[in-house]
């Protein structure tokens, strides 16, 4: 019999999924590194995939950041192998030289393993607690209202029912599964600014508000409702001014805001990078200007304007959803 708390845990999971329409019948490729959060939402699904038509695909990628990558590749393939699924382990070709360039290897190996599974939606194990530490890195960094929006629970193939509960959730249904999760190291060091949120910022926060990832997390969901209706008149300036890959500023129309939104989501779909309010300023100033020509490098490559024609170069290749 499941546990009360587990029961618990996974309705509210289930319901959230079907909410947002995060699970549609058919394959998912299920990302899993071995820590908590994704053994739990391996566990979760494996539970759910009766009920929802679903077949389970483990992906797991070996950064080789740690000798014992091949240890932790077993230890999924074996938990796979209990949960029914099939399992593709991937391993970079080299060490990464940053966090962000192991994230954007790790999701490109899950979207390959998605494309030959014909586009089905890639489950991760982002959390309420990962959400909350998002947001206020945003927050900390410079940002609209995009960036308050965080992590959506489904955006561009990407899905995350976890968002629905907390990182102690995940903890109970490990310890109740009797699985022990894999601790990465490097979640402990204070080099990552994402580690400083949660090891330094959100105790302090918890101090005036126990239920602070919650909130933060309403933030993040009024933040998106807001973002999204303002997003649909930027995409549609965005339309009717793009031509053969540039942006005819005149055409973004008379509503500086719009047209300051319309540029920040084309350089999100060019270069997969979320301008922080600095940059979108940035922008903005250059969309109020027709005069000779200026090129502005912004995060993910390099916005070149020639009087009123805007143009994007890409530092490297798009990868969505990241």
């Amino acid at each position: 019999m499941t546990p009360p708390l587990s029961q618990q845990i996974r309705e509210t999971v289930r319901r959230y999924a079907l909410e947002h329409e995060l699970l549609p019948p058919g394959p998912v490729v299920v990302a899993v590194s071995g820590g908590t959060d994704s053994l739990a939402l391996l566990l979760l699904l494996a539970d759910l995939a009766q009920e929802l038509a679903l077949v389970l695909h483990v992906a797991h990628f070996d950064h080789r950041i740690r000798r014992a990558g091949a240890r932790e590749a077993q230890f999924v393939s074996d938990l796979a192998a209990r949960a029914g699924a099939t399992i593709r382990v991937g391993r970079a070709e080299s060490p990464p030289k940053s966090e962000d360039d192991a994230r954007r290897a790790r999701y490109a190996f899950l979207r390959r393993v998605a494309a030959e599974r014909n586009g089905a939606p890639i489950a991760t194990g982002h959390t309420r607690d990962d959400q909350a530490e998002t947001v206020l890195l945003h927050l900390a960094r410079g940002t609209g209202l995009a960036g308050l929006s965080g992590m959506r629970p489904r955006r561009e193939g990407i899905v995350r029912p976890l968002l629905s509960i907390g990182r102690a959730d995940t903890a109970a249904l490990c310890a109740a599964a009797g699985v022990t999760p894999l601790e990465d190291p490097s979640n402990r060091s204070l080099r990552y600014a994402r580690n400083r949120i949660r090891r330094k910022v959100i105790p302090e926060l918890l101090r005036i508000d126990p239920q602070v990832t919650s909130a933060v997390a309403r933030l993040a969901d009024a933040a998106a409702e807001v973002t999204a209706s303002h997003q649909r008149r930027a995409l549609g300036a965005l339309d009717a001014a793009s031509r053969n890959g540039a942006i005819d500023l005149d055409r973004l129309g008379d509503d500086a805001a719009v047209g300051k939104e319309a540029l920040a989501l084309a350089w999100e779909r060019a270069t997969g990078h979320v301008l922080g309010a600095r940059h979108r300023e940035a922008v903005a100033e250059q969309l109020a200007r027709r005069d000779g020509t200026a090129a502005l490098d912004l995060p993910g490559g390099r916005l070149v304007r020639e009087r009123g024609i805007a143009r994007i170069e890409p530092a490297g290749p798009r990868l969505a959803g990241i």
